[in-house]
């Protein structure tokens, strides 16, 4: 799939992923992955691994046979801690349809959780500083069954409304679904309230 600007700002990006299903009938409303910058915690907790285990090849400790193995592990560890975190942001993708919000994770393994917009109870989107000044945050879907989450997203702030747009439009499909009308359910109450009652005596 080709990048495609949506009305409200919102941009498809890439492809949807083998792995993330989609029903047919299903309109793919955005892709998205998080930013790779989320991977700099890591890079900074490797370059001090990997120093440490500088520090210990030039050290006292460098004539040992241990020291060199020891910082030789340490710069292995150093490299690959970073090297994993950018791995598995890499692998990380998110697809909202105009029914569905799905997470796509893992390097090896592979785990996809889906949340059918219609059973989304609360949305919300939250910016830490350095996220308001270069345009990207996390977007929260709470539903009965558990969290889903866009995290490190560009414009989370579209991205929400997105998903609220999809996820009231999903509420007025299903309340249209329901045959009968409201007067004709309440009749319905009433009878098995005064059925309850008889039964109870």
């Amino acid at each position: 799939m080709t990048a495609d600007a949506e009305p409200d700002g919102v941009v498809t990006v890439g492809a949807v992923p083998s792995s993330v299903t989609v029903d047919d009938g299903e309109t793919v409303r955005w892709t998205g992955r998080p930013r790779l910058s989320a991977a700099a915690p890591a890079g900074l907790v490797g370059l001090l691994v990997a120093g440490g285990g500088m520090a210990v090849a030039v050290g006292p400790a460098a004539t040992s046979r241990f020291g060199v193995a020891i910082a030789a592990l340490a710069v292995l560890v150093g490299l690959a801690i970073p090297g994993l975190a950018s791995l598995s942001l890499a692998n990380t993708r998110y697809v909202l349809t105009d029914r569905a919000a799905s997470v796509k994770t893992g390097i090896v393994g592979r785990r996809v959780v889906r949340a059918r917009l219609s059973m989304v109870e609360n949305t919300a989107y939250e910016q830490s500083v350095t996220g308001s000044l270069f345009g990207y945050g996390t977007v929260r879907l709470e539903t009965a069954g558990g969290d889903v989450a866009f995290r490190r997203v560009d414009d989370p702030q579209s991205v929400r409304s997105l998903v609220d747009e999809h996820a009231r439009s999903g509420e007025r499909a299903t309340a249209d679904s329901i045959p009968g009308s409201i007067d004709s359910w309440r009749a319905v109450r009433t009878e098995v309230r005064l059925l309850r009652s008889a039964l109870d005596r």
